[in-house]
């Protein structure tokens, strides 16, 4: 517990377990919302799609924002659809919180209460800093630059596709931010090290959401409530964390209140614990040794994987030259993943494709999202290195000959790690 103090309301709450003090009015009211928030806050979040007319109704009439926002996923926890839920969850907490005030108004708080608060923030935020964590260690959240962002002008880049350009160079630096996160909320798992977790996750996270508002990420509101969430577990032991960092003075043991659980499943919760804890230590010893990719496993290279610049290009039998302002000669042609294709014209325009590939025939098969029409090239791999493609495409004749453009033609890819640098390489 911090020291009490009459300027501080929030930490004046007597979170520690270990004590049973009288709680002031104003403790006990802003203890109430808080605890209602994040209750009504986890309970919104995996069920607020099932309360989408009162959603709506909610942000239609007391929001006054209309009613007319996506609920279905676009990867985005920033949607207008989150800020509704965010303004509901509030409201209501006041609401609940001011009704329960006004009800126990004299009664104390009691430590089962508090105590199974704190258990439900524990084990949500285990889970999601061990999901958060094993997305990095596993290579599933910031994938390698994709053949497309290669050749991409970094002025072009948004500032989210920079930061994840960024981070998913290096997968060793991702194995060591996810480690971070995965031990923060391990932590969480005994209450003896819930201090030492929350501290990490507090750290961890506050840099998160720095990137995410700087490089306008879209996932804003939730890392901010998981930074809460762990400092309302840091503020439980506040006072001797006070002692020990910033006055310099002893600190007793913290004795922790335990309800009453049965014994068997006492012991079943601790093997589990262990386990869980064994599970995740041996994932990421094996990571730094195998290196596995998620995004790799789960989308599977198309047979003419690569970056293909155009060395000649022939419509309706005139050859085009490479003139930086033609909006028609393709300059690459870019294949990802099996049916994902683009063309990167002269002027830097895109066109995007679904793309099929008969090997019987020798045949690559174009299709524009806006369309069904198939536009047919026959293919042939001269060698590795040399692709030509013969077909028509909207009425036009094309003959192109293309070189595949290597990893090592790219500095980002080719600078490997040194020890001894004589000089600074950055470009």
């Amino acid at each position: 517990m911090f020291a009490v103090s009459k300027q501080n309301t929030f930490i004046r709450m007597n979170l520690s377990q270990s004590q049973n003090k009288q709680w002031n009015t104003i403790s006990k009211i802003t203890f109430r919302f808080v605890f209602i928030y994040f209750i009504l806050f986890i309970v919104l979040l995996f069920s607020s799609f099932l309360l989408e007319v009162p959603l709506r109704w909610f942000a239609q009439n007391i929001l006054n924002w209309g009613a007319d926002f996506e609920m279905l996923s676009t990867g985005s926890g920033d949607r207008s659809y989150d800020y509704v839920r965010f303004g509901l969850n509030v409201i209501l907490a006041l609401l609940i919180g001011t009704v329960w005030a006004i009800i126990h108004r004299k009664k104390t708080l009691s430590k089962k209460l508090i105590y199974w608060f704190q258990t439900i923030l524990r084990i949500f935020l285990f889970l999601a800093m061990t999901l958060y964590g094993l997305v990095k260690i596993f290579k599933g959240q910031f994938p390698d630059p994709s053949l497309e962002l290669l050749i991409q002008p970094v002025g072009e880049m948004s500032p989210m596709g920079l930061a994840w350009t960024f981070m998913g160079h290096s997968i060793a630096y991702n194995i060591f931010i996810g480690f971070a996160e995965v031990l923060g909320g391990a932590l969480l798992l005994y209450r003896k090290t819930v201090t030492l977790g929350s501290m990490i996750i507090i750290g961890v996270m506050t840099n998160v959401a720095m990137m995410n508002f700087t490089y306008d990420i879209p996932v804003k509101l939730f890392s901010i409530h998981l930074i809460l969430m762990a400092l309302v577990l840091l503020i439980a032991d506040g006072r001797r964390v006070m002692n020990v960092f910033l006055k310099n003075k002893s600190t007793k043991k913290e004795i922790h209140y335990t309800p009453s659980i049965n014994t068997t499943l006492k012991k079943l919760i601790s093997v589990l614990k262990v386990f869980v804890l064994t599970l995740l230590t041996v994932a990421i010893i094996i990571q730094c040794f195998v290196r596995f990719k998620a995004t790799d496993q789960l989308k599977s290279k198309s047979e003419l994987y690569g970056i293909w610049e155009s060395q000649l290009f022939i419509k309706n039998k005139d050859t085009l030259p490479p003139l930086l302002t033609d909006s028609y000669r393709w300059r690459y042609l870019i294949v990802n993943y099996k049916k994902k294709a683009a063309i990167k014209k002269m002027n830097d325009s895109i066109d995007r494709y679904q793309f099929e590939i008969n090997k019987e025939q020798k045949e690559v098969i174009f299709k524009r999202s806006t369309d069904s029409i198939s536009h047919r090239f026959s293919y042939k791999l001269i060698n590795p290195e040399h692709l030509q493609l013969r077909g028509v495409l909207d009425k036009d004749s094309l003959s192109i000959e293309f070189k595949r453009k290597l990893e090592t033609d790219f500095r980002l890819l080719k600078r490997k790690f040194h020890w001894v640098n004589e000089s600074i390489y950055n470009y």
